[in-house]
């Protein structure tokens, strides 16, 4: 299940194309007639998503391979050089399904689930802010999610960024694929040197207070307050093969003031550091290495682990 944001589609390609999500490319018609193609192109198995639009006089686009140049169309045909013909369909198209302002899509597989409304309440009730730190891991998914749900993590990868001095557990509610977690953050006093570096911390609270609302395995949607307004950092996780995971985060905001909405890029610079940080770690991390202590706060992990072992007979007693 991967969603994208079809005002960020506007933002990153202006009329020519819909932004690209999640081991998922997405081409768009002028028109708005939207059509999704499978990532791994068939030559070289390069990345569809690191391509480009290009519009054609008809008003339809198509997405030029970063490889070779081949353009694919919305059916996944492509003209090979030295021909004027057409192909076949090489790439199979995928099934989107529109939901106001986000594209979805179950990547061809049977769904387990239905897609969260949660993130339509946001495009109704909040600001979108933008998408961040969109990347590639080299990790598997169940590394990723663990590295997210770690309550014990953020004073330790994430110092560089917030001083975080501990963590303050307060709850945690299980509701099966859903949870939600709730902790403190307090944090050092920034330096002077600090702030002349990075003038956004003056933005930041001195206590984090922190409520992630989970929907396993895909969202991890962070609640803050900021004395800018109400921030939504929605993360999403998508394995692209075994051993990677793509990753990143759409953002909303609720101002208190007009004026903070020239402050959003630095909401967007926060999540795309976060995300880079836990790049760093995770490729810092031997991943088959026997947990021979455990600590406080894992309480998310164990969440994370139940899930991963039971999905497909949690997923089944849904249906």
């Amino acid at each position: 299940m991967v969603a994208g944001s079809s005002i960020d589609a506007e933002v990153k390609s202006a009329e020519k194309g819909i932004a690209v999500r999640s081991g998922l490319c997405a081409l768009a018609r002028l028109q708005r007639r939207n059509s999704c193609l499978v990532q791994c192109l068939p030559n070289m198995g390069a990345m569809l998503s690191e391509g480009w639009c290009v519009a054609k006089s008809d008003g339809s686009s198509t997405i030029a391979c970063p490889f070779h140049a081949l353009e694919f169309d919305q059916t996944g045909s492509t003209v090979l050089p030295g021909s004027n013909k057409a192909t076949k369909s090489l790439l199979k198209p995928l099934e989107l399904i529109i939901q106001g302002d986000l594209i979805w899509s179950y990547g061809g597989v049977a769904p387990k689930m239905p897609i969260p409304n949660v993130l339509n309440e946001f495009t109704a009730d909040y600001e979108f802010a933008g998408v961040a730190g969109e990347c590639s891991v080299k990790t598997d998914l169940l590394s990723m999610l663990l590295n997210m749900h770690d309550y014990n993590h953020q004073n330790g990868t994430h110092r560089p960024l917030f001083e975080i001095e501990r963590i303050d557990f307060k709850r945690f509610i299980d509701q099966r694929l859903h949870s939600h977690a709730y902790y403190d953050m307090p944090r050092a006093q920034p330096k002077w040197q600090d702030l002349l570096k990075n003038p956004a911390l003056l933005e930041m609270p001195k206590v984090i207070r922190a409520h992630l609302e989970n929907y396993f395995p895909a969202i991890v949607i962070f609640h803050g307050e900021a004395p800018i307004g109400t921030i939504k950092q929605c993360h999403i996780f998508v394995p692209e093969f075994e051993t990677h995971t793509r990753t990143y985060v759409l953002a909303y905001g609720r101002f208190k003031n007009p004026v903070f909405r020239l402050l959003k890029n630095n909401v967007l610079k926060f999540a795309a550091t976060v995300v880079e940080q836990d790049a760093d770690i995770l490729g810092k991390l031997y991943a088959d290495s026997p947990q021979h202590i455990k600590l406080n706060n894992e309480v998310g992990m164990d969440w994370v682990r139940r899930n991963f072992a039971n999905f497909s007979e949690m997923t089944n007693s849904r249906s």
